[in-house]
């Protein structure tokens, strides 16, 4: 608690720096939805620069008021809100909406095209996504620009207002995502939020209240009391909030307590998501036309062109861990993780580079040569060329060695040992659910190749998958196992449940992301677009290395490839192409789901639930446009609409005048005996005795405080007859200490 004798401008800056602390501490639960990065500096950065502005605005008003002897008696000013909103505004622009993520000084019209697209894709990866997800520029935008539009809104509510007790109402959007979607808010959030509304709670919120009686300093063992009050209140408002945080945290360890309310709210999205640095849906969608690189070369097809790779799948999302320098490498060097198992001569392609920037080249999967402009670098153990960053009409030359990829080569392949990484599994509630449907599916089968070509035949079969890239949602947590249910879904839940059900089976399985071979032009150059973007298995055989397996359904990828269909005899992969692909369907548009044939395993197809319903959008966003219209209302009403003069008012605006001709009155005088201490103060400070015309005013003024404060029944001037001898005692006041 602030001690009541403590002035306006202290208040003000106090209100000011606990609702930014509530802000700021609020901000920091969306860590359990937004992983923990650049943008929560950012986000602290802005709240401190949008607090400093409407703190200072606030004082500044503050003391013109205080001059002009209207302080406390005008309702709380918006202009600190709108300088506060112009700043907020500024900084997210200039922040988030500049190529990159480095602060501008100066915002032009491209920074508002920026991050208006920007906001686009924030919402495509809430909607595509599971929590957490990674603070990439879209997201930070959302969370920081959301976090500042919160302060404003609170900084209404306890500044302009004046209305503390309403701070909470705007924080529980900053606390809704990380509620619903994780069930949780750090500890630590939760004490610092609420120890901070329960002190402001504690402050004068109503505007009368504001007035403070400089004039009429309470005693010393007031102000003491008054400390010891502020001391305990504060000791008190933190003990609440932790003791709060303890019983919060002890039922949730209580069985069965534990993330279980949040469900009735909400369902785990199922989509998986792969490193930041390509965005598979993105480029299937609304990036779908634009052209990635152009190549030509022999009649031959060289096959998909892979970008990275990953190995680590925590049940969730795909990780790659830290980025890693390449080795040099020249031009006639073979780049292979081993030696490489070649057959025939290269093939000589040139690559062009188009919307693509990436720090990693497009590659065959087989080995291969690569002439490149510095600075590039080879890394073995992920077999990508990486260090550069591609940019438009950059280019490069590959010699592509192919392979002997046969299905009796692939049968026959010895069993060594193997990274324990690409076989390990997430622990999650459907892991053993998963594994015995891969054991169902390829029952029967001998070999690691054989269970692979099984698990691809069953995932490629149209009767029991549909290829949508308008993803259903899942509610158990495990977006395989989800997968698996709805049995709809894009590339990267096809080739993440491959390799999952392939690890089960002990077969050392990775995932590789890059694009389909494209289109051939009538010149003979090959194009590939964004819709090529693809993600797809690999297996890996020893002495042949990484082999791709295709599960995603053809009307995306065209024929499998022919070493993985046994009895086609073997030969190169196809080119899956979309020149091959007549029929292939715009990949948004989802068909329609069929039965699962008898020889399907035997697990029940859920009902899909489409996501959440267009009634529930509307009604919300209704009623955050209602909450903004009644907070603007409000506060246009104040500033229309001042409180009637009442006779503490009246005297407190006595007091102010004298206050400001340097007359103050001893902290023990009373009211009946304020007229005559007046006028003997003024006496003394002017050399001019007060006119007994006036004197009685004062007597009038003291007489109807004096009743309004302890009367039962009191008869007091109207607010008419108060207003008009208030301003003439006021102003004869200021005049005759003016002259002096």
């Amino acid at each position: 608690m602030i001690p009541a004798h403590a002035g306006p401008v202290v208040r003000t800056v106090t209100t000011g720096v606990l609702v930014a602390v509530a802000v700021a501490a609020s901000m920091l639960s969306l860590t359990t939805v937004v992983l923990a990065g650049p943008w929560v500096r950012a986000g602290l950065l802005g709240v401190a620069l949008v607090s400093a502005t409407t703190i200072t605005t606030r004082v500044m008003i503050e003391r013109r008021g205080r001059r002009r002897r209207t302080a406390g008696r005008e309702p709380g000013s918006v202009l600190p809100t709108l300088a506060g909103a112009v700043v907020a505004g500024w900084y997210v622009l200039a922040r988030y909406g500049g190529p990159t993520s480095d602060l501008s000084l100066v915002v032009t019209p491209q920074h508002v095209g920026r991050a208006t697209a920007r906001l686009g894709d924030a919402g495509e990866i809430a909607r595509s996504e599971v929590a957490p997800v990674d603070g990439t520029l879209p997201i930070a935008l959302l969370a920081v620009g959301g976090t500042l539009l919160v302060l404003l809104l609170a900084d209404v509510l306890a500044g302009g207002l004046r209305r503390p007790a309403a701070v909470g109402v705007p924080l529980l959007a900053l606390w809704g995502p990380p509620l619903v979607l994780t069930g949780e808010v750090p500890w630590g959030v939760f004490v610092v939020t609420v120890s901070a509304l329960l002190l402001l709670l504690t402050i004068d919120g109503p505007v009368g209240a504001r007035a403070r009686r400089r004039a009429e300093r309470p005693p010393a063992p007031v102000r003491r009391a008054e400390r010891s009050r502020a001391l305990v209140t504060t000791l008190a408002a933190m003990s609440v909030a932790i003791t709060a945080g303890l019983v919060g945290s002890a039922s949730g360890a209580l069985p069965g307590a534990a993330g279980g309310w949040y469900r009735a709210f909400t369902t785990t999205g199922d989509t998986i998501r792969l490193a930041e640095d390509l965005d598979i849906l993105s480029s299937l969608t609304e990036r779908s036309d634009a052209v990635v690189l152009r190549y030509s070369g022999p009649e031959a097809d060289v096959g998909p062109l892979r970008s990275y790779t990953a190995t680590a799948f925590d049940g969730r999302r795909w990780q790659r861990g830290e980025e890693r320098d390449g080795q040099p490498f020249d031009a006639d060097d073979v780049l292979w993780p081993e030696d490489p198992p070649t057959t025939g001569d290269p093939l000589e392609v040139a690559v062009t580079v188009g919307e693509l920037r990436d720090d990693k080249l497009p590659l065959p999967i087989d080995p291969r040569s690569v002439e490149a402009p510095e600075p590039w670098g080879y890394d073995t153990s992920r077999d990508e060329v990486v260090g550069g960053l591609t940019d438009s009409g950059d280019a490069y030359t590959l010699g592509v060695l192919p392979r002997d990829l046969s299905s009796e080569t692939l049968r026959s392949a010895p069993t060594t040992d193997v990274d324990p990484a690409l076989t390990e599994l997430p622990d999650t509630a459907h892991s053993e659910d998963i594994a015995e449907t891969a054991r169902e599916v390829t029952a029967g089968a001998q070999t690691p190749y054989d269970q692979a070509v099984a698990i691809q035949r069953w995932l490629r079969n149209p009767g029991t998958f549909t290829y949508s890239t308008t993803l259903p949602r899942g509610g158990t947590g495990d977006p395989v196992w989800d997968f698996l249910q709805h049995r709809t879904g894009y590339c990267i839940q096809f080739a993440t449940t491959m390799v999952v059900m392939a690890r089960s089976l002990g077969i050392p399985t990775r995932m590789a992301v890059g694009y389909l071979p494209g289109d051939r032009s009538d010149d003979g150059v090959w194009e590939i677009t964004g819709q090529d973007s693809h993600a797809w298995p690999e297996v890996y055989f020893p002495d042949t290395g990484w082999v791709r397996f295709e599960p995603t359904p053809a009307q995306q990828t065209g024929s499998a490839p022919e070493y993985t269909v046994p009895e086609s005899g073997g030969g190169p992969a196809p080119v899956p192409t979309g020149n091959d692909l007549e029929n292939r369907r715009p990949v948004s548009e989802a068909p329609q789901e069929q039965e699962p044939p008898a020889s399907a395993p035997a697990e029940a197809v859920t009902p899909v639930d489409e996501g959440v319903p267009a009634w529930v959008w509307i009604t919300t966003s209704l009623l955050l446009a209602g909450l903004v219209g009644a907070v603007v209302a409000l506060v246009l009403r104040r500033r229309r609409e001042a409180p009637p003069l009442d006779p503490e008012r009246a005297w407190q605006e006595v007091l102010g005048a004298l206050d400001a001709g340097g007359v103050r009155l001893p902290p023990p005088t009373t009211l009946r005996r304020a007229p005559r201490a007046i006028a003997e103060r003024v006496a003394e400070r002017t050399g001019t005795a007060l006119d007994d015309d006036l004197v009685a005013d004062l007597g009038t003024l003291a007489g109807a405080t004096e009743a309004a404060r302890y009367a039962r029944d009191p008869d007091l001037p109207t607010p008419g007859e108060l207003t008009e001898l208030t301003s003439s005692v006021r102003d004869e006041l200021r005049q005759l200490l003016r002259s002096s």
